[in-house]
Parts: C-alpha cells; sequence; structure tokens
C-alpha cells in the first residue's frame, strides 16, 4: 500500500480510498474522450463545404455551423462567355457539329482544258478545209466532245453510201484518233421522221444503223482499233428540232460523232 493510502486509511474511514480512486479514474477517462474528440477547425470545415456541394446546399447549411465555417453560396451566371461555353461543349459533341458543317460545294468544272484544245484544233482543221457550214463542233461536256454533220453531206437520200467528196472529215477525224489513243469514240447515225421501206431499208432503224457501220468501217480500215469504236443507229427516235418542216428533217438527218477519253484502270 501506498504512502497516501497508509494516511487516507489512519485518518479516514475505508471507503474514502476506494472513492478517490473512481474519480480518478473518470476524471482519466474523460480527459481521453476529450483528446480523441478534437478536431482540426480546417478539416471539419472541407469536409462540410464538400457534403454541402454534393446535396446541392448553395444557401443554408443541414449542420449549424460558425459563420468563419460555412461554405460560400455557389452562383451560376445567366450568361456565359463565349470562351467559358465552348469549353463546357464535351469535346466528342464539337467534332461531330464540325463534321456536319459542309462546306459550299464547288461547281463542276464542264470544260477540261485538254478537251478544249482538241475542240479548238478540230475547229480550226474544219475552218481550213471550208466545210464548218456541213459541220458542228459542240462545247466538251460532260468530258466529251459532240461533232454533228449532216447527213445530206455525207448521203444522199436513202442510201448508205457516204459520197466520196466528203470524205476529207473522216479523214480529219481519223488523224485526230490516231494522234489521241486515249480517246475513243461513238459513232450515232440519226434520221428524220419520214418513214422508209426499201428492200434493202426496212425502217429508218435500218437506215441510220448502216451509215453509222459504215462509217466506222471506214475508220477501221484506216488504222483505227475496232475497239476504239462504236455505231449505233436511232432512226428518227432522237431529233434535235421538231420535223415540222424540210429545214428541220434536213437538221435532224445527220451524223454524230461523240469523242470520249478513255477511263484508266
Amino acid at each position: 500500500m501506498s504512502a497516501r493510502r497508509q494516511i487516507i486509511a489512519e485518518t479516514e474511514p475505508s471507503w474514502i480510498v476506494t472513492y478517490a480512486d473512481l474519480m480518478t479514474l473518470l476524471l482519466v477517462f474523460f480527459v481521453l474522450l476529450f483528446s480523441i474528440s478534437t478536431v482540426k477547425k480546417e478539416q471539419f470545415a472541407s469536409t462540410i463545404r464538400s457534403f454541402q456541394l454534393a446535396i446541392g446546399d448553395t444557401g443554408g447549411s443541414l449542420i449549424p455551423l460558425p459563420e468563419e465555417l460555412r461554405a460560400p453560396a455557389i452562383e451560376v451566371p445567366d450568361t456565359l462567355e463565349q470562351n467559358n461555353a465552348d469549353q463546357l461543349v464535351p469535346p466528342d459533341l464539337v467534332a461531330q457539329e464540325q463534321e456536319e458543317v459542309k462546306l459550299p460545294e464547288m461547281p463542276e468544272v464542264d470544260k477540261d482544258e485538254e478537251l478544249v484544245y482538241l475542240s479548238n484544233s478540230l475547229k480550226d482543221v474544219f475552218s481550213s478545209m471550208g466545210v464548218t457550214e456541213a459541220v458542228d463542233i459542240g462545247e466538251p461536256r460532260d468530258g466529251k466532245i459532240r461533232i454533228r454533220v449532216k447527213g445530206s453531206v455525207l448521203f444522199e437520200s436513202g442510201k448508205a453510201a457516204f459520197s466520196r467528196q466528203m470524205m476529207p472529215i473522216l479523214d480529219a477525224l481519223l488523224d485526230k484518233l490516231e494522234q489521241n489513243p486515249e480517246y475513243k469514240m461513238g459513232i450515232q447515225g440519226h434520221t428524220d421522221n419520214v418513214p422508209i421501206e426499201t428492200t434493202a431499208f426496212p425502217s429508218n432503224w435500218e437506215l441510220s444503223a448502216i451509215r453509222a457501220t459504215t462509217v466506222l468501217r471506214y475508220l477501221v480500215r484506216g488504222g483505227i482499233d475496232p475497239e476504239r469504236v462504236t455505231a449505233t443507229g436511232y432512226g428518227d427516235a432522237l431529233p434535235i428540232v421538231p420535223n415540222d418542216t424540210v429545214e428541220q428533217r434536213s437538221e435532224n438527218r445527220r451524223i454524230e460523232f461523240v469523242l470520249e477519253k478513255v477511263s484508266k484502270p
């Protein structure tokens, strides 16, 4: 027994010792509780602010706090500056909107420089021959040059043998094909709507087809690869003007040569 207990035991009743020990233990216990329950003010304030933001409490507080610990109110402006607004848009949405924005379509260029040069070259050749009234060269369009030769110049009425006097026109086309091996030619025969019915030509279809084939044969015999030329007869199915007058029917009787560049595989 300690000296303190001996003194108390000698001067006071015996229960006083037990009571003093109990009070000492309670004091130690409360001191311990107080020490472990003490938190830092800054950490506690940060926790409360995070909780308020999570539940959307922008004004009051569910837990009463001192003024210095309260979370500041969050104000959302009515309008955002353009730069901030761009930052709020998700990057993938911005990319999608940029893809949807279409640039204005540029007009297609019908006149290819090479075709224009070839067309002008043919015009010069036929002009030097003095046959511009019989031959019409259209402007290049859709990658093609269309050359119209009056049927009355090449063929006599109702016949498929072309006039020998107009062979220079065919020779000029033959030369251009030889000089431009990357081009092919379609030969199209056309008639007016006056019906024909002979032993050789039961209708205008046969007449137009034989005329186109006759020209094709001449070009092939001149050395052009048969794979580069085709012949088609259209009869009176594709008139360029109405067949109401003699002049109009004469204009519809024609042979058309369509030059087109062969696309590379």
